[in-house]
């Protein structure tokens, strides 16, 4: 059975979306996937994908030297001036990895919901993160992303969906 080609990152984006059995081949092993919307990934790369949820955001921070393909000012507010900051203190995006909540809140002030849950990835040489963002058009907010909207912090599926997830490879 023939597949139809993959022309763009949209329509990856919109088959992960209404494709069940295609979005689980694809976060099992996205490297021949990837390989049909013409990216291809060296052998020596692990791709790892993560999934965005209703209550789960997943974010990627940018090595420095990708800084200026990756558009901070297309990220909400509180998650940029986080990422600006991993960029300047490496001891704070250690920390950032490992508690994202606390760290948020030491930048930003911004408490985040219990129920809400934020993680942060970092691309190394050998490791690429890649992000499929929520699908907005099917969603409806959840109460903790009701209290983060509230609060300030912007659902990440309201912006532009995938900024972080394909954009660097």
């Amino acid at each position: 059975m023939m597949t139809n080609p993959i022309n763009s990152y949209e329509a990856l984006l919109e088959r992960l979306w209404t494709d069940k059995d295609f979005k689980n081949r694809f976060i099992a092993d996205p490297k021949p996937i990837l390989a049909e919307v013409g990216v291809m990934i060296p052998d020596s790369l692990k791709v790892e994908v993560h999934e965005d949820g209703p209550n789960l955001r997943n974010y990627v921070l940018p090595r420095k030297e990708q800084l200026e393909r990756y558009n901070l000012e297309g990220q909400n507010p509180i998650i940029s001036q986080v990422i600006q900051q991993t960029l300047v203190d490496d001891a704070f995006k250690a920390r950032l990895l490992l508690n994202p909540k606390a760290c948020i809140k030491e930048v930003t002030s911004e408490d985040i919901p219990d129920a809400f849950t934020i993680c942060f990835h970092q691309d190394t040489p050998s490791v690429k993160h890649l992000v499929i963002a929520t699908n907005p058009i099917n969603q409806e907010l959840s109460e903790s992303e009701l209290e983060m909207v509230a609060g300030g912090i912007t659902s990440p599926s309201l912006i532009k969906p995938g900024v972080l997830g394909f954009v660097a490879l």
